[in-house]
């Protein structure tokens, strides 16, 4: 079976303080995984998903058969890229951080008034079989994950609450964000959401988390 092709983002700003983006899937716009702790995701094609982890792996070889990738320097990131800047859908990293701000984040005009942007780069590949327990058909997608860090400079402010896609979007610590998916504990990050609803779980939250120790190793 072929892999099914995502990109999951990783957003992150430092004030007021250091913050991951996250989200609740809303269930009436999501087939596979309503309910489920999330960081925003896209689907994109396959060739594009290779041509990310090639630059971003230096063209390592056994591409394919390897569950995890990092990038050239060891640190797990490719080329830093502009998004919410003249010119940064030139870039294919720019491109998609400005998609998924526009489609899935209510944030074209946001985008288009340069009220927000950032630097962004690919931090690590994942590959698994993605398990829909709770969605319409609960089939089995082996998928091929990208994760993009995306780093806001200006205009953290202006992200949404909710969109069509996400029934909540919150600013949540990443020590907190690590613990709740190591406890399968959604409810930490969201409080007053359904214990019945709400669940942490999928292939874009173990890469954010790989994303948020990587950079707290760093700092470290």
């Amino acid at each position: 079976m072929d892999h099914e092709a995502v990109a999951a983002f990783v957003f992150l700003r430092a004030e007021p303080r250091p913050q991951v983006l996250v989200g609740i899937r809303r269930p009436e716009f999501n087939d596979r995984h309503p309910g489920v702790v999330s960081v925003p995701t896209i689907r994109i094609p396959h060739e594009l998903a290779l041509q990310l982890a090639c630059l971003a792996s230096a063209g390592l070889p056994g591409l394919s058969g390897l569950p995890g990738l990092l990038g050239a320097d060891g640190r797990g990131r490719g080329h830093r890229r502009a998004f919410g800047l003249p010119r940064a859908t030139t870039t294919v990293e720019g491109l998609l951080v400005e998609t998924v701000l526009a489609k899935k984040l209510r944030m074209g005009d946001a985008l288009e008034s340069g009220l927000v942007s950032g630097e962004c780069f690919v931090h690590c590949v994942l590959r698994g079989d993605v398990e829909d327990p709770t969605g319409r058909d609960g089939s089995v997608e082996p998928t091929f994950m990208v994760a993009l860090v995306a780093r806001i400079h200006s205009g953290p402010d202006v992200f949404p609450v909710s969109t069509a896609s996400y029934s909540a979007l919150s600013w949540a610590d990443p020590e907190e964000f690590v613990t709740a998916w190591r406890t399968r504990d959604g409810q930490r990050l969201f409080p007053d959401a359904s214990p019945l609803e709400v669940c942490i779980r999928g292939l874009c939250v173990q890469a954010a988390v790989r994303v948020l120790e990587r950079e707290n190793a760093d700092v470290a």
